[in-house]
């Protein structure tokens, strides 16, 4: 996808869209190199990601007021592990002689921590596998929607606690985990046609009704993949899809096929959990097509090694956006939702945003 401008951040490292880091050991230092970030150093030299703080409490005078924003190059102070366990003390051979005077008691006072004193939840986000180039655990920094969520989160408020999950059961964070308040808020998700609910199939209306978006963070084009000897890649209206047998993955709305008249009485749908799933099934020939985003697809095939066999159909598509989703009965993440749009809104401003989607996307191959 082109993007309207390219902004790079000439020699910094970006706080949440780390790719690499040297091991890191506590009661050192380390010298930031490029793709660093806070996160991914406390991550490696803690076990976690949240003592980001620790290190930049310590460092404040090098880094300076922004911490999102790290010069490559600069030398960190890492503080010693806060949770490692207190070195035992040197033993010492005492004698009579040597023992002092007994002291008096000195009078000490106890202090008791307040029950009543509030303790902030951290906020839980949820995401999943297998959707390349936006979320998944062995990408760097988690994924482009992954980057874009963390430092919009670090825009919001630098003193968020949260924590971030991934879970593949995609459905499971709509049916249960979000609305049993398991986790506060999960993406990426695509927002259906809510202004138009009588297009809407019963899945759809659910996620319109029940759950809240944040703004766009990214759009993407959703199209149809068919195997280059179908014929398929060559339609251009989309009754010639219909009879044909398509795939497109759990947790993907339905909605952009009932809006072009690709219902349940049209076609036949299938639906795995994961996008290469959908793409096994159309080298075997088990499906026609396979209904599924741009750049998840081609990431898709790249890892099946289809990309010869396989093409996009250029003719018809929809051009959608990404979102992170809170369900409406969990006030707090509703609330969170308004800090993460004021965060993209920050992004967009400085470049970060720019700088994040363009070092993804070429990561994945992708023209900008």
């Amino acid at each position: 996808m082109a993007l309207a401008r390219t902004f790079i951040i000439g020699s910094t490292a970006l706080l949440f869209c780390g790719t690499a880091a040297l091991a890191q050991e506590a009661c050192t230092t380390y010298k930031v190199v490029a793709g660093d970030n806070l996160r991914y150093i406390a991550r490696k030299a803690y076990g976690d990601a949240d003592l980001y703080r620790l290190i930049y409490d310590a460092n404040v005078a090098t880094i300076g007021q922004k911490a999102d924003l790290i010069e490559i190059g600069t030398e960190l102070v890492l503080p010693c592990d806060p949770n490692a366990p207190a070195a035992e003390p040197a033993t010492e051979v005492v004698t009579e002689a040597s023992m002092p005077a007994p002291a008096e008691p000195a009078e000490t006072t106890a202090v008791a921590a307040d029950p009543a004193a509030p303790t902030a939840k951290p906020i839980g986000f949820v995401t999943g596998n297998g959707y390349a180039p936006f979320a998944d655990e062995t990408l760097p920094g988690g994924g482009m929607m992954t980057q874009l969520v963390e430092m919009a989160v670090f825009r919001a408020d630098p003193g968020i606690p949260y924590n971030l999950t991934f879970i593949n059961d995609w459905q499971a964070h709509l049916d249960a985990l979000l609305p049993s308040g398991a986790y506060d808020l999960s993406f990426p998700w695509i927002r259906p046609n809510c202004e138009a609910p009588e297009t809407l199939s019963p899945g759809d209306q659910t996620r319109c009704n029940d759950f809240v978006f944040s703004g766009p963070f990214y759009e993407i084009v959703d199209g149809f993949f068919a195997m280059r000897d179908s014929g398929l890649g060559a339609v251009t209206n989309y009754a010639g899809f219909e009879g044909k047998r398509i795939c497109r993955p759990e947790g993907f709305t339905t909605g952009v096929l009932d809006a072009v008249g690709l219902t349940a009485a049209t076609i036949t749908l299938t639906r795995p959990v994961e996008a290469t799933d959908c793409f096994r099934a159309l080298a075997a020939g088990e499906v026609d097509l396979v209904s599924i985003d741009a750049e998840v697809g081609d990431s898709a095939l790249a890892e099946l090694g289809l990309t010869a066999k396989v093409e996009q159909n250029p003719h018809l598509m929809t051009l959608l956006s990404l979102h992170v989703i809170a369900h409406k009965s969990n006030q707090r993440a509703v609330d969170m939702i308004g800090q993460l749009d004021a965060g993209l809104i920050e992004m967009y401003e400085s470049g970060e945003w720019y700088e994040i989607v363009s070092s993804a996307l070429a990561r994945n191959g992708r023209k900008q």
